[in-house]
């Protein structure tokens, strides 16, 4: 499987979507140590590292990342259409459960990527903007944590848009369509689709991250803290695996069962 997964690591090289998508999370990272060099540290908004690196966060885990994740999925399964490509796949032998997991796999490793890039230039504005009295190794820690978790909880609950990108064999518009509206619910009510909703419910576990994850998870619920605590962190787990298990078992079916 490492072969295969090689192989669609120097796909993602000849993309150009990827400098588009490398560019674009620069330029939220660059949003973010704007806001921190013209946001005095008196003011409550940015008086402390943790508002900083949860800011970059947002503005990266909130939309960008899970529409990236969307797309670039989207393509992995449509390209081998596209360029009549699954046959020569399959003549190797390689099963399609074999050939879905190895694209999941680099849809994870995407997002981890895009994930510690922009943590690392997070660290980068906080020392560059200076003023943060709590810069330090643990805060720094607690942000590694942060991206840690959204680059890994983000692709997981962006599996049931992937079983549709595995449908979608005539082109992007269905699942690009369905993951914008899968991402709507999530940013207009978050909290009463924690444990139901997979991104809703990775909110839930970034509450339990720092204290300042939690801040953040209660500004975009804009809720009291005892409200964003009321679903438990293991019923949001179990959430989350639970729909991309069944996901996956239904794409690899879908996959099966497809024509070549």
């Amino acid at each position: 499987m490492w072969t295969i997964i090689q192989t669609e690591l120097l796909k993602l090289k000849r993309k150009k979507m990827m400098l588009f998508i490398f560019i674009l999370t620069t330029l939220l990272s660059i949003l973010a140590i704007e806001r921190a060099c013209s946001i005095s540290r008196s003011s409550s908004y940015m008086d402390s590292f943790g508002d900083l690196y949860t800011l970059a966060f947002k503005n990266l885990g909130m939309v960008f990342l899970p529409t990236v994740i969307g797309m670039f999925t989207t393509s992995l399964f449509f390209d081998e259409h596209k360029n009549d490509t699954l046959k020569e796949l399959l003549i190797i032998p390689i099963s399609k459960g074999r050939l879905y997991f190895s694209k999941i796999i680099t849809v994870f490793m995407l997002s981890l990527e895009i994930c510690l890039y922009t943590w690392i230039l997070t660290v980068l504005s906080g020392f560059i903007a200076g003023g943060f009295p709590d810069l330090n190794t643990q805060t720094i820690w607690q942000s590694f944590i942060l991206f840690a978790e959204g680059g890994i909880l983000i692709p997981f609950a962006m599996l049931p848009i992937t079983f549709l990108a595995v449908l979608g064999q005539k082109g992007y518009l269905m699942s690009i369509g369905a993951t914008l509206l899968y991402l709507f619910p999530v940013i207009v009510l978050p909290v009463p689709l924690m444990g139901i909703h997979p991104l809703a419910s990775a909110l839930c576990i970034y509450s339990q991250s720092s204290e300042a994850s939690a801040g953040m998870v209660n500004s975009l619920s804009q809720v009291t803290e005892r409200t964003a605590s009321s679903t438990g962190y293991g019923a949001c787990l179990i959430n989350i695996v639970l729909i991309g298990t069944i996901s996956s078992v239904f794409s690899i079916i879908a996959l099966k069962k497809q024509e070549l």
